[in-house]
C-alpha cells in the first residue's frame, strides 16, 4: 500500500512538473551527469542491488522506505518496466519550474514500450532522482 501511495505522489509531482515545462534545453554537463545517474540506477535494478539503486534517489524518496529491500519492492511493484528492460533510449532533458526532467523510452522484457520522465534534484552537488513517472504506450517493440 505504501508503495502505491508513493507512486501516486510521484505521479502527481511529475505531472505538475511536466505541465510547467518551459522547454528550455539544459546544459550538456547536467545532461551527461543525469543520464549517468539514471543508467547506474537501472544497472543496479537489473542486478538486484537495492542499496546501490536506492543511493541514486533523493533523500525525500529514501526516507519513505525503511531499507533498500523496501525500496526495491516498491520499484518492482510500481516501476516493473525499469527492473530489467530490453532497451532504453534517452530523450530530451527539459528545464521546468520544479527542476530538470529527463525523458526516456523503455522497452520492457515483454516488448511493451513505456515513456518515462525522471524529475531530478541536486543534493550536495550530485544529481539524484526525485520522482519518476512511467506511462505505457500503445506501441509494441517488434
Amino acid at each position: 500500500m505504501r508503495a502505491v501511495v508513493l507512486a501516486s505522489v510521484m505521479l502527481c509531482v511529475t505531472l505538475n512538473v511536466a505541465a510547467r515545462a518551459d522547454d528550455s534545453p539544459a546544459d550538456q554537463a547536467s545532461q551527461t551527469a543525469i543520464q549517468g545517474v539514471i543508467s547506474q540506477q537501472l544497472q543496479a535494478f537489473r542486478s538486484g542491488d537495492g542499496s546501490t539503486a536506492e543511493s541514486f534517489a533523493s533523500p525525500g524518496i529514501r526516507d519513505k522506505f525503511p531499507d533498500p529491500a523496501g525500496f526495491m519492492a516498491m520499484v518492482r511493484q510500481a516501476y516493473g518496466a525499469l527492473v530489467n528492460p530490453k532497451s532504453t533510449r534517452f530523450g530530451e532533458l527539459t528545464k521546468t519550474e520544479l527542476g530538470l526532467v529527463q525523458k526516456m523510452t523503455v522497452v520492457d522484457a515483454k516488448g511493451a514500450v513505456w515513456t518515462v520522465a525522471y524529475t531530478m534534484t541536486q543534493v550536495d552537488g550530485e544529481w539524484r532522482i526525485s520522482g519518476c513517472f512511467v506511462l505505457k504506450s500503445d506501441a509494441v517493440d517488434a
